[in-house]
């Protein structure tokens, strides 16, 4: 038994005797040390970096699994720093900081000092703790003739850094300029003699899925270049590799190396953004779109009073006269790429069609009940005038027994209203005590405007084919005033109109008592029969405000103002002392 133990013994030793002969082996290869190697690389890799007149465009992919796609930046250096270029903000130029070569689980390119650009990715924000897993730190894998593969430290996730032969700023507008004009949703080659469907599955954050006839061949993230799109890593069909697609402006459609395209559409969500919004006055009235591509979409309406005509890439929409003031009149315009429609609602109405009564229907908190309870209520929007100015509110009755009136802002440009945040909409006199109630938007249940002004609830108008007209106060996104006056997109959208109550004013923390009331799901409804007066209005430029909305742009990031704070809801109901 000893003797069958030390036999053990010595087998279990002799890989280890091998390894330590091996690896001795292996250093009597190379004439310098590890270190002296790895100082050799890193200078190296730094030396390519710094000796690009142009500096380099790099593909860029936050997140382990590509969740977001990939994202285009330009990265010129010098011996200690790095100016960086972001696709998503052509607009802003260069961040400038600094960068470091070093030996950190093999040769390391680092950015560390604070990017704004580079960092944004891996920057924690409310609910991102993580931010979005992006990379600041990427190991260097190999250095190329005009390009350089790294990895993410964190994410794993191979990127290239690709020699510029341009000035950054003129690929970064390039690059631009192709992602606004790259809006197709699906794209049918010929590889091999065989044929595939590719399907962009998520234009926002840059997903493409391959399809072999029905069935799912491979899901592949993707960035936009200076020439059309990449995918993070070929795809192999039928023998060819399929990677870039290259777009052919002049004859609206793209190129694939090795395979034959054989038909392409247009998303058509993005070019119902780019149509935007069709809300017409009762005049005459003829408005002309510029939209890629649009030899590659079937529009038509089914309006008799709306007439299309395309020319090139121009739409042109004209309406006849709406001849009776106080009526509204929608339509359809259709969308078809070939593979699916689109509708867009087409509306034309003046402000005397939105004055008059409607149903509000919401859901409130009922005292008596101690619960939310859903009820039908009275309403209406109309106007006053001081001053020779109108000031436009929605009265609502007999919500608790309460009458509200909500201030209003008439948007004269897009035939909307908006309605403030932080405004007196009622006072409640009891017998040893008067309260003012003032309006909040809430994102949920614990959070949102609290007293603040700066916030705004826009209030558009959806038209039906009889002739009723119907908006909802719920669902829409929160906006907000710039410093400028002008209106913002945030990411939130309002669940609830919250009612506080405060014991004098003006509004504000310190003499907030709590929430009052709180509405959800309201919906306001006008039959065509329900008028104004006065139905018909003079003439002239009755907006009561200059804030003006957002157009939009393609491929840039939703407008959002980090100084809009969401403050926590009032944790106690309002009790009547």
């Amino acid at each position: 038994m000893k003797a069958n133990r030390i036999f053990i013994c010595l087998m279990l030793a002799l890989p280890a005797l091998f390894l330590q002969s091996c690896l001795k082996d292996q250093e009597d290869v190379f004439d310098k040390s590890y270190s002296a190697r790895m100082e050799d690389f890193l200078q190296q890799a730094q030396d390519s970096l710094v000796n690009a007149p142009y500096g380099w465009a790099f593909d860029y992919y936050p997140e382990e699994n590509r969740a977001y796609g990939g994202i285009a930046y330009t990265v010129k250096f010098t011996k200690n720093d790095a100016s960086v270029r972001y696709e998503k903000k052509p607009d802003d130029g260069a961040i400038t900081s600094l960068y470091k070569m070093k030996s950190d689980d093999g040769p390391v390119l680092s950015f560390d000092t604070y990017n704004a650009f580079m960092h944004l990715y891996a920057t924690p924000s409310d609910g991102e703790y993580q931010g979005k897993q992006g990379d600041f730190e990427f190991v260097i894998d190999s250095i190329g003739k005009g390009v350089i593969k790294v990895h993410g430290k964190k994410s794993l996730n191979t990127m290239y850094l690709r020699k510029l032969n341009e000035n950054p700023a003129e690929y970064m507008d390039k690059v631009t300029e192709v992602s606004s004009l790259f809006i197709f949703s699906d794209i049918e080659l010929n590889a091999g003699g065989k044929p595939y469907h590719f399907v962009i599955t998520d234009p926002s954050n840059r997903q493409m899925a391959v399809y072999d006839g029905s069935t799912l061949v491979k899901t592949v993230a993707y960035l936009f270049t200076d020439k059309g799109l990449r995918l993070y890593e070929p795809v192999s069909l039928n023998g060819v590799p399929v990677q870039e697609f290259i777009l052919d402006k002049d004859n609206s459609t793209v190129k694939v190396e090795g395979a034959e395209v054989t038909k392409t559409a247009v998303n058509l969500d993005i070019i119902a953004k780019i149509i935007g919004r069709l809300s017409f006055t009762n005049g005459e009235k003829t408005i002309t779109k510029t939209i890629p591509f649009l030899n590659k979409v079937d529009i038509s309406c089914d309006a008799s009073w709306v007439h299309l005509s395309k020319d090139g890439n121009q739409l042109t929409i004209k309406v006849d006269a709406n001849p009776v003031a106080v009526n509204a009149r929608g339509g359809w315009v259709t969308l078809s790429n070939g593979y699916v429609e689109k509708k867009i609602q087409i509306t034309q109405y003046d402000l005397p069609a939105l004055l008059g009564n409607y149903q509000v229907s919401l859901t409130y908190y009922n005292f008596r009940k101690n619960g939310f309870a859903n009820g039908t209520f009275n309403g209406v929007i109309r106007y006053t005038t001081r001053g020779g100015e109108r000031h436009f509110y929605l009265l609502v009755e007999g919500v608790n027994g309460v009458n509200y009136r909500f201030p209003l802002i008439y948007m004269q440009s897009i035939n909307a209203f908006l309605m403030q945040s932080g405004q007196r909409v009622t006072k409640i006199d009891y017998s040893n005590a008067t309260y003012f109630i003032g309006n909040s938007f809430n994102i949920n249940a614990k959070n949102g405007t609290g007293y603040s002004t700066n916030a705004y609830n826009l209030i558009s108008f959806n038209i039906g084919d009889d002739g009723k007209i119907s908006t909802a106060l719920t669902g829409g996104p929160l906006l907000f005033a710039d410093k400028d006056g002008n209106l913002e997109v945030s990411q939130y959208s309002i669940e609830r109109i919250v009612l506080n109550a405060y014991t004098s004013e003006p509004f504000g923390k310190d003499n907030l008592d709590g929430w009052f009331d709180q509405w959800l799901n309201v919906t306001l409804v006008k039959n065509p029969s329900s008028s104004a007066k006065p139905s018909i209005l003079e003439e002239g430029n009755n907006e009561s405000t200059s804030l003006t909305l957002p157009a939009y742009v393609p491929n840039q990031i939703t407008r959002y103002n980090s100084n809009l704070h969401l403050a926590p809801q009032a944790n106690k109901q309002f009790r009547i002392k």
